[in-house]
């Protein structure tokens, strides 16, 4: 009797613990080398951009500027043409292993695997790709969401694009002795969420 007092004691210790042990993100994070796989985000963007074209909406676009929204219905090819700027330079192993190394961690915060790009060497001028992430769901082992960087002078230009939903491009001119000025473009194709 003793020893199963003693035992169901331990297990409602180990229940007890278990569920008050505070989560924090697991993180395993890969050594830059050469070898290291780069995603294929160009092509994956190309191929959401194809499904796009085959769906029977009318897209939505949101312009948020200096405190004001405004938005226009679009055509599906409107998508494509605002989505241009991220297409080059072409990301993926063949183009981008030399430049960029690759780390990577399971935040549980977000409930994804996050893998973060940045560059290992000074990039060429004509490289205005300055860091990008790709977030993949560790249940589906589905990407959910791609975030990219582009600079230019005094001009950085972010692309979040949401699998199967929506992309924002947002623009952040920083002009030197002046406040940031930031707009923001959304284009909407799933209205479902």
């Amino acid at each position: 009797m003793q020893k199963l007092v003693s035992f169901s004691l331990l297990a409602f210790m180990l229940i007890f613990t278990a569920c008050h042990t505070e989560q924090k993100p697991v993180t395993v994070t890969h050594k830059p080398s050469d070898t290291t796989n780069i995603f294929a985000v160009t092509s994956f963007l190309k191929g959401q951009l194809n499904m796009i074209d085959t769906l029977p909406i009318t897209p939505l676009k949101t312009i948020s500027e200096n405190g004001k929204t405004d938005s226009a219905w679009l055509k599906r090819e409107d998508i494509r043409k605002n989505a241009i700027p991220f297409l080059s330079p072409v990301i993926d192993s063949a183009n981008m292993t030399s430049l960029f190394s690759e780390k990577s961690f399971l935040d549980q915060t977000i409930n994804a695997y996050t893998f973060s790009y940045d560059a290992k060497v000074t990039l060429p001028d004509s490289i205005k790709l300055t860091h990008w992430d790709v977030y993949m769901n560790p249940q589906t082992n589905n990407i959910e969401r791609i975030y990219m960087v582009k600079e230019t002078g005094d001009t950085t230009i972010q692309l979040t694009w949401l699998v199967n939903k929506s992309y924002s491009i947002r623009t952040i001119v920083q002009e030197p002795g002046k406040k940031p000025k930031m707009k923001e473009e959304k284009m909407i194709w799933n209205f479902d969420d």
